[in-house]
């Protein structure tokens, strides 16, 4: 899989040290197994680092957002892994809402 993060950074294969030691401190970071299938959070505010959680499942109609309060950053990082490693017990982590998005 790949990450991307805000900062500019790609990195491809990413491991899970990768997630661990880059996704704290950037203002997003996406996990994506391709271009329509990822995971992806976004800073809300700046103390505590709090995240805002989505994830997209092979196009637009298949979007959802956490909605759970804001996400702590070691939350945010234990999902990520999760997503890594296939386990998909972080969708039960999480209350999930479909959110509707226009395609560009």
């Amino acid at each position: 899989m790949e990450l991307t993060l805000e900062s500019g950074a790609v990195i491809r294969d990413a491991t899970e040290q990768d997630l661990r030691g880059r996704i704290e401190g950037e203002e997003f970071a996406i996990l994506a197994a391709d271009e329509d299938t990822y995971l992806q959070c976004a800073r809300q505010n700046d103390a505590p680092s709090e995240y805002v959680l989505e994830f997209q499942e092979g196009d637009l109609g298949h979007h959802y957002r956490a909605v759970d309060d804001a996400v702590a950053v070691d939350r945010v990082i234990t999902t990520f892994i999760k997503y890594l490693r296939g386990d998909e017990s972080w969708k039960s982590d999480f209350t999930w809402q479909r959110i509707e998005l226009q395609a560009r």
